[in-house]
C-alpha cells in the first residue's frame, strides 16, 4: 500500500517574508513595499528591479563550454538628471546579507562606481537605517 501523497501548500519565502503589491508593482517583502511609498514620497526618479550585467557570458575553448554571465538586479535604481547615482537593496535585518549577495554588490560597484545603499528596516518603528554595502 503506498503513503498518501502530501499536498504542498506555497513555498516558503527563502527569509519569511510576505510578498506585497503596491500601485501594481511586486515586492519581495513588506520592507521593500514601505521602502518604495517612501521614495514615491520624495518624488524621486527612481526604477524597480532594474537588471544590471555584472560579469559579461563568455566562451571557453576547452574543454569548449559557454559560461553564463552575472547580473545583479538591487531593489531600487536612483537616478538623478538622467544619469544612475544609488541603487537600494532593503533588507528586513542584517541576517539577510549573504556571502553571494555581498560579493554580487561588490562587483556591482567595481563596474559601475555607484554606490549600493543598505536599508535595513526596523519594523517596530517603521523607519530605515541606511548605510553603504
Amino acid at each position: 500500500m503506498s503513503k498518501p501523497v502530501k499536498e504542498r501548500s506555497s513555498p516558503r519565502a527563502k527569509f519569511n517574508n510576505s510578498k506585497q503589491e503596491i500601485d501594481g508593482y511586486k515586492f519581495d517583502s513588506k520592507a521593500e513595499g514601505a521602502y518604495y511609498l517612501h521614495l514615491k514620497n520624495l518624488k524621486l526618479d527612481f526604477k524597480i528591479h532594474e537588471k544590471f550585467e555584472t560579469l559579461p557570458s563568455f566562451d571557453l575553448q576547452n574543454p569548449r563550454k559557454h559560461v553564463r554571465g552575472c547580473t545583479y538586479t538591487p531593489d531600487f535604481s536612483i537616478y538623478e538628471h538622467g544619469k544612475l547615482v544609488s541603487v537600494v537593496d532593503v533588507k528586513g535585518s542584517r541576517a539577510t546579507l549573504t556571502r553571494a549577495s555581498v560579493l554580487r554588490m561588490k562587483m556591482f560597484m567595481a563596474k559601475y562606481r555607484v554606490a549600493v545603499i543598505i536599508a535595513v528596516y526596523d519594523y517596530k518603528m517603521g523607519t530605515f537605517s541606511e548605510s553603504v554595502a
